[in-house]
């Protein structure tokens, strides 16, 4: 027999009310969070890379410290330590960067060979020439590809000052030295649109209104503060690792502390799954990135690509790999540009010269995606991106327009913790007679 409270209820109908109230009061609560925390990433996206980049950064070095503190070094040392070696490898993979940039001279003689380059390869592949008006290709994709051309013929165009500057170096070199660009720069004066025949690409770039001539000297005043800005948000970067490496467990106790009694164990094999779930798909997507690079780079030093060149390609090729989908045309993409405005080629295969340079790298591209897909990810990866193909490719979209290039990049690993999450709380909820 129930005892009746002194409200007039019995303990039991007592108990199924709070359960009730509890439950609302827990539901309403995680779905108000999730509100606030998702508003609250759209409106801080600019810090978001930074974010998740030192926080994978500090779980991809988590093992390291464990080591180190096994082998008796205190934990604070051995965080600093790891902190030393991450800010090192930002500093090396900035220099590495900063060594490619080319000086202003340099930068007019590449804007010079560009145009010559990229116009070259395009009247080849379209067949245009003095004899030839086009071939198929050209009568089908022509009219949509000309306005491009003049586009990207007026944006390398040199101004009146650039011209002069690139006059005087050619006048003060010897004849020898650069026979090639005194070609370039002779034929980008008397380039003509492609849409408009009778028209100097020279005079159509020299058509620039007052307001955009404002905008751009506005903008360039305002370089440094953007630049400013620009680091300040990436200081988080090491701010995170740093914080997430000292961190001794006190954030999933924070999480446990917030669960009922009732629920722990359940929430502790929900962590648990979770924390395998993202270390399996992290040193997978590691070991993937690394030997896609080094599959991409020894293809492309094959086809003549220049080592270091190559390098720097492969290497954004391995990462844009990490999105699904779109990332394999990222990678073909910023390689088949470069292969468009190489002026050299330097291959051990006699049938690679520059005419079909752009065809070898998309192949090149084909044969590496072949292998990631038929070795590496099915033995690397393994069953940690246990998706399905539609929901890769629904996923990606939806994170591209929650949170740009942010979200495309990282909805793979966030779809791969919702699923664990999920599937495992519901798992244990069935092993606890929670639910049926």
């Amino acid at each position: 027999m129930d005892v009746v409270s002194g409200s007039g209820l019995s303990d039991q109908e007592s108990r199924r009310k709070r359960t009730v109230r509890s439950r609302i009061i827990y539901t309403i609560t995680i779905a108000g969070a999730l509100i606030i925390i998702i508003n609250l990433l759209i409106f801080l996206r600019p810090l978001l890379l930074p974010v998740v980049l030192g926080i994978l950064a500090a779980y991809l070095c988590q093992p390291l410290l464990n080591l180190l503190y096994r082998n008796g070094l205190p934990r604070g040392v051995s965080v600093m330590i790891l902190l030393g070696g991450f800010l090192l490898t930002i500093f090396m993979l900035a220099r590495y960067v900063v060594d490619l940039i080319p000086d202003e001279m340099e930068q007019l003689q590449y804007k010079v060979s560009v145009q010559e380059n990229i116009n070259d390869r395009y009247q080849y592949y379209m067949g245009l020439s003095e004899d030839e008006d086009g071939n198929i290709i050209y009568s089908i994709f022509g009219p949509e590809l000309d306005p491009l051309m003049d586009s990207a013929n007026q944006w390398l165009q040199l101004s009146p000052v650039e011209s002069e500057f690139m006059a005087q170096f050619l006048n003060e070199s010897r004849p020898q030295d650069y026979e090639r660009l005194r070609e370039a720069y002779a034929n980008q004066q008397t380039r003509t649109l492609y849409t408009e025949p009778d028209v100097l690409v020279s005079d159509r770039a020299l058509e620039i209104s007052r307001d955009d001539q404002l905008a751009e000297t506005e903008g360039e005043s305002s370089l440094i503060l953007s630049t400013l800005n620009v680091l300040s948000i990436w200081l988080v970067m090491p701010v995170m690792f740093l914080f997430f490496l000292m961190d001794n467990g006190q954030i999933r106790k924070g999480f446990i502390a917030l669960v009922p009694n009732n629920y722990f164990e359940m929430s502790l094999t929900v962590l648990n799954n979770v924390d395998r779930a993202i270390g399996n798909y992290l040193r997978g997507t590691l070991i993937e990135t690394l030997l896609m690079t080094l599959t991409v780079w020894i293809l492309l030093v094959l086809i003549g690509f220049d080592i270091r060149i190559a390098f720097f390609l492969a290497l954004l090729s391995g990462i844009a790999n990490i999105i699904p989908i779109f990332g394999m045309f990222i990678g073909i993409g910023v390689c088949v540009i470069y292969a468009l405005i190489a002026e050299d080629v330097s291959s051990i295969l006699p049938f690679v010269n520059l005419e079909n340079l752009v065809i070898w790298t998309v192949i090149a591209h084909i044969i590496a995606q072949a292998v990631d897909n038929a070795v590496f990810k099915p033995f690397i990866l393994g069953r940690a991106v246990a998706l399905h193909p539609i929901t890769v490719f629904l996923g990606a979209i939806a994170g591209s327009m929650l949170f740009g290039f942010i979200g495309l990049l990282f909805a793979i690993p966030a779809i791969v913790v919702f699923k664990e999450i999920f599937t495992t709380f519901f798992k244990e909820m069935k092993a606890y007679f929670l639910i049926y």
